[in-house]
């Protein structure tokens, strides 16, 4: 009698459309700092620390999962209005706690370890999640999509992402090399090395970061230093309704900057590490192959 209602009342459950729960639990992950989390519950609240991380869970198909986001979270617009939690100061741990997360999203680097600690010591979820490369936002993408039980969409849009990426190579592939500087900070003037996922887009365009041996991921060069390295492009972040050319003296000298092979990329796509960094790429790779225009007939090394 006992196992006929066992049976009765699974039915009735997935009458109700929640079978799927029963069948698809999340698995347990690992995330980038190597801690074991969620074990075999999806989360159905999930808050973000970062707009990238916000980014990512509505690509992962999971947007509807969100509880509360970090400040500037604004795309997609679904994203805005969403209770904030966190900004630059920190976590607002009263509005993260009364939304009762059973996941947050941290951002390696980003959210301060001390914080991610004490979501641990409260019991909370916490999954770190770390973009150095471009392969890494589709294994972001597939991850959430198992800690949310839902892999189907994830899964589908990591494919995606790679199609393009595997499309935006082939395409740059064999082009003359083009001698490149990315700023990312202007007052102190900032860049980045090899190790940071802009010089893989650059390297994915066919350019050289002209800092890519620098020994810190983020270096201040000297105008002296960026003089005798001769970038033959300048890139830099550009945010909507900033002036075409950036206004800095560390470029008077420079025959990019004369030459007009200075161009602004835009700023949402390339520094929050998330599925547009595709379109950071596509603007990357642009603005390289105008340069390549400009210098034709000069000799690329």
């Amino acid at each position: 009698m006992r196992i006929r209602l066992v049976r009765i009342t699974f039915a009735a459950l997935c009458l109700l459309g929640w079978c799927l729960a029963f069948a698809q639990p999340a698995e347990s992950l690992r995330d980038d700092e190597g801690r074991l989390v969620l074990q075999g519950t999806p989360a159905v609240r999930v808050v973000t620390l970062a707009p990238s991380l916000t980014e990512l869970v509505f690509a992962a198909g999971a947007g509807d999962k969100l509880a509360g986001v970090s400040a500037y979270s604004d795309y997609p617009s679904a994203a805005r209005g969403l209770p904030e939690v966190a900004d630059a100061a920190g976590v607002s741990w009263e509005s993260l706690l009364a939304l009762k997360p059973d996941l947050v999203l941290a951002w390696k680097g980003g959210t301060r370890p001390v914080d991610i600690s004490r979501l641990s010591s409260l019991g909370v979820n916490v999954f770190v999640v770390e973009i150095k490369q471009l392969a890494d936002v589709s294994r972001a993408l597939r991850s959430i999509g198992r800690l949310v039980g839902q892999p189907g969409p994830a899964d589908d849009a990591a494919e995606v992402f790679q199609r393009q990426l595997a499309a935006l190579r082939e395409a740059n592939a064999d082009k003359p090399v083009v001698k490149t500087f990315f700023e990312i900070s202007a007052k102190p003037l900032m860049t980045v090395n090899r190790d940071h996922v802009i010089s893989e887009m650059i390297s994915l365009c066919g350019g050289s970061n002209v800092f890519g041996d620098a020994a810190g991921l983020v270096s201040e060069p000297s105008r002296e230093e960026l003089l005798a390295r001769g970038p033959q492009a300048i890139l830099f972040g550009r945010s909507s309704g900033q002036k075409p050319h950036p206004v800095n003296s560390a470029y008077e000298g420079q025959p990019a900057a004369r030459e007009g092979r200075a161009y602004g990329i835009t700023a949402d796509y390339a520094f929050r590490p998330g599925p547009r960094l595709l379109l950071a790429a596509g603007e990357i790779c642009d603005a390289l192959d105008r340069s390549r225009a400009s210098m034709r007939g000069k000799v690329l090394r």
